[in-house]
């Protein structure tokens, strides 16, 4: 045998082992020489599915269905996936077809683009409520519809709405033409659209967070809708009037736009000021509706009937000294300052409360100074609407007698 023959069977041999590996990888998949990735699918059904069937990733065949055994529970079906893929943790799969021959496959749905990766012996979640239906279902549930339908209600809108478009394609054609140039501004203006929508997503998800908390505010917006329906002539009245109002109120600030800006400037002091009592602020927001309520519940009918003592009794005040809105410099507090027991001088606080050996007033060294005028054996009182009827009765009832 010549050189030359026995080279050209080498390059024979060379070829044809290149060609089966090749072949081998182009009809087997790269997980024939390489290996896969074998995962588990749980499903409550596998109907449509076999061995063999294709596995998709975002529509890209990326594996088979090696095998499916039936389980307790539904089925399991087993999948090798190329070596190379990379499917997020978490990501879902549905039954699907993508052919006219209405072969099934099983089609993967990432829920994020990042990792960890799925790996062998990993499970794949199948939701039930994303497998197709079955075409007997599918029939049976196109037939309740079609039986729901009456044919006569279809004659009579197809004869409503042919009366309706009658004489108006003039006006369908201009509206189809604006439209047109809608989508074309919508389209220009599509990364602001697409800004809003992504900034509107957490609001979205707060909203959903308290989704429990829309019944009350439903309830509470008719209760206020019912209200303004009820006060509808005082509304309309005010509407009516509304201009004149406006026009007086813009004439005022013409007035005194020199003051009012420097209104607004010491407003911001204010501000700053009631900023950092916000806990005080929310105290006395939460107890004035109770306050009000304590109020009311004085008032019987038309009379106001309470009991107002005149006469305290003294009290005890401490000579602080002042500072400015604003100055949040660190002092050191004043412990020495207290206020000395006496009679009828009623005080609060821990220092003042029932200890052994006067502990509560160790260290207090500054007495605090006593004002008011004492309390007397019989203090004024101003009485009750219903007291004072009572005294004016006996009074006409002495005059009369």
């Amino acid at each position: 045998m010549s050189r030359g023959v026995r080279i050209q069977l080498v390059l024979f041999v060379v070829t044809a082992v290149l060609a089966v590996v090749v072949g081998s990888n182009y009809a087997l998949g790269s997980q024939s020489l390489r290996g896969s990735i074998d995962v588990v699918a749980p499903m409550t059904d596998a109907m449509n599915l076999g061995v063999g069937a294709g596995v998709t990733y975002r529509g890209v065949a990326v594996g088979t269905i090696t095998d499916i055994s039936v389980t307790p529970h539904g089925a399991n079906a087993h999948l090798a996936l190329d070596p190379d893929t990379r499917i997020p943790v978490g990501s879902t799969a549905k039954v699907t077809t993508s052919n006219a021959l209405g072969i099934m496959s099983l089609d993967i749905m990432p829920s994020t683009a990042d990792g960890p990766f799925l790996a062998d012996g990993d499970t794949l979640d199948v939701p039930p409520e994303l497998h197709p239906l079955q075409l007997d279902e599918l029939l049976t549930q196109m037939a309740t519809l079609a039986d729901s339908i009456d044919p006569e209600s279809i004659t009579t809108l197809s004869e409503t709405v042919g009366t309706a478009l009658t004489g108006t394609g003039a006006a369908l054609n201009q509206l189809f033409d604006d439209v047109h140039t809608l989508g074309l501004l919508l389209e220009s203006h599509a990364p602001a659209l697409a800004n809003i929508v992504d900034s509107s997503l957490p609001m979205l998800d707060a909203a959903a967070a308290q989704a429990d908390g829309v019944a009350g505010a439903a309830a509470a917006t008719r209760d206020v809708t019912q209200q303004l329906l009820a006060q509808q002539p005082s509304l309309i009245y005010l509407v009516d009037r509304s201009p004149d109002a406006l026009l007086a109120t813009s004439r005022l600030l013409d007035d005194t736009r020199g003051t009012v800006g420097a209104l607004m400037t010491n407003l911001v002091t204010v501000t700053d000021a009631l900023g950092d009592r916000t806990p005080a602020l929310s105290a006395f927001l939460t107890t004035t509706p109770e306050t009000l309520e304590k109020l009311t519940s004085i008032v019987h009918g038309d009379r106001g009937d309470f009991t107002l003592v005149a006469t305290q009794g003294p009290v005890c005040w401490y000579d602080t000294e002042r500072r400015t809105v604003g100055d949040e410099s660190p002092r050191d507090p004043d412990l020495s300052l207290y206020c000395p027991p006496g009679d009828d001088l009623a005080q609060r606080g821990s220092a003042n409360a029932p200890r052994p050996n006067d502990l509560g007033l160790s260290g207090a060294t500054s007495p605090g100074n006593v004002t008011g005028p004492p309390v007397v054996d019989d203090p004024l009182l101003i009485p009750t609407g219903v007291e004072a009827l009572d005294y004016w009765k006996k009074l006409l009832e002495g005059v009369q007698k």
